[in-house]
């Protein structure tokens, strides 16, 4: 019956009939080689691998479409395939072979049109569309997110890991191997965060397909690295917007020790919540990236919980000590300044070439008695300033020697050196041209010299010289110093803490300071108003040792004490640094004596309008509504002016009794033009000691106070006085009126207009409130001995 049944297959055509002459003979035993050699065989193995991925991938996309696998699912298959995609690119024998995914696909038969998409993009789709398919408005943080703690860890991952990309960039890391695992990092942990769109987002998936396109050693040039910088850093100001980074965050969105973190993320989480040192700088706007703040409510019990905790989740005794003591540094940070563990800062100095260089300075815990520990504004504002007085022409300090002798080099001295801000800028400045002796008490030196050693790097690029030692100004030289021993160049910062330090700093002055002609002192010394009468006498000592001052100004700056919260005292506190220039002086005709007798009536002038005053009001007594305010005082209180009862028993609303004087309004750079002459300073605190400026607003010409930042675009001068220096008087008016306020308090108003405020009353609605025209008189404080403080070690 089989041998019936029809072949299944179809007879062999004669022409396919197998030809015994041209056939080969196969040996089954015999191994088929494919490659010549071992390298051979593995450049093939590997393109046979990257063949499989190509393939593998492509269907991975279609099953991504076909929603067969899960988002995650996809995410992690495809984040592996494209890892081992580059992966063997990374070999060069396999590159070069390779050529491009093109022509590969070409050689080989290839289409797969998703997987080439997607190695050409080299992000998962979830990650890509993340970033294009969100809606246009701006979505919160929490859109499809994770909440509490969880979102608080993503939140900071996600700024470290912006930052750590920039900081990237700016130390020149510009190949496709540094910076694709950062930048890919960036979008996946923002998209952690949130898959709302916001400004430049867009960009960080072109910089990627850039980026992903280029060979592994191929780096970005110039223009492209500064194009990339800009673009995340824009992208990053989107990010921090749409993420309310730039609002607190609240204690509950750190990592909760109940949830049992991973130790990084504790780790993290206290790092966010460091006191870092406040900068001296006037400009808000200064320092390209920041850190996301934490609000301090419930911060201390939250350190406190992880003090307390076990932490027995965790894997080593290691990790648990460094948690412990990172918790109980942030906990010492909150209890003040004084209880704040050593510190390291970073300043950075301006230079005659625009360029600029780098300080790093080490400030051990704070003591009551050793404030030379700490760096202050006014080393901040001289050492900033430096470079001006140094290389201006005519030159302001000698370049070189002022004495004769052999070796020309000028030799500087640093009174009171403190951490050393001042002298190690002079010296950096100065290079090979000086030498500089840093000096200050024996319990200060140690850490002065230990500055001197962290930057030597800098001192020795620069060929600087710098010396230390221990100078007590309180006990005279023995014997005498020499003329070689002297010093062309004398500069101190903030040397005046005690009513004995005139006394002792011009002594030592006299000592040290050489004679020749060209010999200079310079001195910055913030004008507070504890020690404004030793700031005089130091002025009257200098000038009786023989030496007059050829240029001095005025400049602002905030001291960086914080509160016990680790924030910015709830007004900055301005420093008024006052810069002086001294030296011998040597009239050698007519005009140098008229010069120097017009410094000397502009000193005293100055003198008289820095002298302090409360400011009463009067008025002429013809209305119910000038009866009622006549022996008023002008008080501080929410940022505005009132008039009270000169006594604070008797006024009805908390307030502040304005101390005022005269000085220079430092304008900004863009407002230097309108020459607004002088300000009016008040004081707005007794404890600690605050100073901001009196000012009219522009729109409301209600009397304020505030900042610089906050009176600049205001009217804020000229302030002057009239009526033999009595009558106050702003733009050259006295025209000032009381407005009584919804809560019957009086508030004073500027009537810069000359229309009774009618103007302005009728656009606040306050057109039928009382008002009164009044004119704000001088009465000046009484001046008081100073009793000795100890804020600072008498000789810092």
């Amino acid at each position: 019956m089989y041998a019936q049944r029809p072949l299944s297959y179809a007879p062999t055509p004669y022409s396919y009939t197998p030809n015994p002459a041209l056939s080969a003979t196969i040996n089954l035993d015999e191994e088929v080689k494919l490659a010549s050699s071992s390298a051979e065989r593995d450049l093939h193995e590997s393109l046979a691998e990257i063949y499989s991925i190509i393939v593998t991938l492509d269907g991975l996309e279609k099953a991504y479409i076909k929603d067969v696998v899960t988002e995650a699912e996809y995410t992690e298959t495809c984040t592996r395939l494209l890892k081992q995609y580059k992966s063997s690119l990374g070999d060069e024998a396999v590159a070069a072979a390779f050529v491009d995914l093109e022509t590969f696909k070409r050689t080989w038969g290839l289409e797969c049109p998703r997987a080439t998409e997607r190695l050409r993009i080299g992000l998962p789709a979830t990650v890509e569309q993340a970033s294009h398919g969100a809606p246009s408005g701006n979505a919160g943080p929490t859109t499809g997110g994770p909440v509490g703690g969880a979102l608080g860890s993503l939140i900071l991952t996600a700024t470290e890991n912006f930052i750590t990309f920039l900081d990237a960039l700016k130390l020149n890391m510009v190949s496709k191997d540094a910076l694709h695992p950062l930048l890919s990092e960036v979008i996946q942990s923002v998209n952690k965060v949130t898959d709302g769109d916001f400004e430049n987002r867009g960009k960080i998936i072109q910089w990627l397909i850039t980026l992903n396109q280029m060979r592994a050693t191929e780096e970005l040039s110039e223009e492209q690295a500064r194009e990339l910088a800009f673009d995340i850093e824009q992208a990053y100001q989107g990010f921090k917007s749409t993420a309310d980074l730039d609002e607190p965050l609240h204690v509950l969105d750190l990592p909760q020790i109940y949830s049992k973190p991973s130790g990084t993320d504790l780790l993290r989480a206290l790092d966010l919540l460091a006191v870092k040192p406040r900068g001296f700088s006037t400009s808000a706007g200064q320092g390209a990236v920041k850190s996301r703040t934490v609000d301090p409510s419930g911060v201390t019990r939250y350190l406190t919980s992880i003090v307390s905790s076990s932490l027995s989740w965790l894997d080593t005794d290691e990790l648990r000590e460094a948690i412990w003591d990172t918790a109980a540094a942030r906990l010492s940070e909150r209890a003040g300044r004084t209880a704040m563990p050593a510190m390291s800062r970073v300043f950075t100095i301006p230079t005659s070439s625009d360029e600029e260089l780098t300080l790093t300075l080490h400030e051990p815990s704070l003591t009551a008695d050793n404030l030379g520990m700490k760096t202050w504004v006014s080393s901040y504002l001289l050492s900033r300033r430096l470079h001006n007085i140094l290389d201006v022409t005519p030159p302001l300090v000698p370049s070189s020697s002022t004495t004769p002798k052999s070796d020309r080099t000028l030799r500087a001295l640093e009174l009171g050196a403190g951490t050393g801000l001042v002298g190690l800028s002079f010296a950096a400045l100065r290079g090979s041209s000086a030498t500089i002796h840093l000096t200050d008490l024996p319990d200060i030196v140690p850490n002065l010299a230990h500055n001197v050693s962290l930057n030597v790097e800098l001192l020795t690029r620069t060929d600087a010289a710098v010396t230390t030692g221990v100078l007590d100004w309180s006990v005279a030289p023995s014997p005498p110093p020499t003329r070689e021993e002297q010093y062309d160049l004398i500069l101190a910062a903030d040397p005046l803490y005690s009513p004995k330090h005139p006394k002792w700093l011009v002594e030592t002055v006299g000592h040290w300071l050489s004679r020749g002609l060209d010999a200079r002192v310079v001195v910055e010394m913030p004008l507070r108003e504890a020690y404004l009468p030793q700031v005089q006498e130091f002025r009257q000592r200098m000038q009786q040792l023989g030496l007059a001052v050829v240029e001095e100004g005025e400049e602002v700056g905030y001291d960086d004490w914080e509160g016990a919260d680790g924030g910015a005292l709830e007004s900055s506190k301005m420093v008024i640094g006052l810069l002086a220039i001294t030296a011998i002086p040597t009239v050698t005709g007519v005009a140098m004596g008229v010069s120097e007798q017009r410094k000397a009536n502009e000193r005293k002038m100055d003198a008289r309008r820095m002298a302090r005053f409360n400011i009463d009001i009067e008025t002429s007594g013809e209305t119910q509504e000038e009866d009622e305010i006549r022996g008023k005082r002008i008080v501080l209180r929410d940022n505005k002016v009132y008039l009270d009862d000169p006594l604070p028993a008797n006024r009805k609303h908390p307030s502040h009794t304005a101390e005022s004087f005269y000085i220079d309004y430092p304008e900004l750079e863009e407002t230097k033009h309108l020459k607004r002459g002088l300000g009016l300073v008040t004081t707005i605190s007794d404890n600690p000691p605050m100073l901001n400026w009196i000012y009219a607003d522009k729109e409301t010409h209600e009397l304020k106070y505030g900042n610089r930042s906050q009176s600049v675009q205001h009217v804020v001068g000229p302030w002057d006085w009239a009526d033999e220096e009595t009558t106050i008087t702003l733009e050259g008016k006295s025209a000032f009126m009381a407005v009584q306020e919804e809560d019957w308090s009086w508030a004073v108003y500027f009537d810069r207009d000359g229309d009774e405020l009618e103007w302005v009353l009728e656009e606040e609605g306050k057109l039928d409130n009382p008002f009164a025209p009044i004119k704000l008189k001088r009465t000046m404080v009484p001046q008081v001995p100073q009793v000795e403080q100890s804020n600072k070690n008498d000789n810092s």
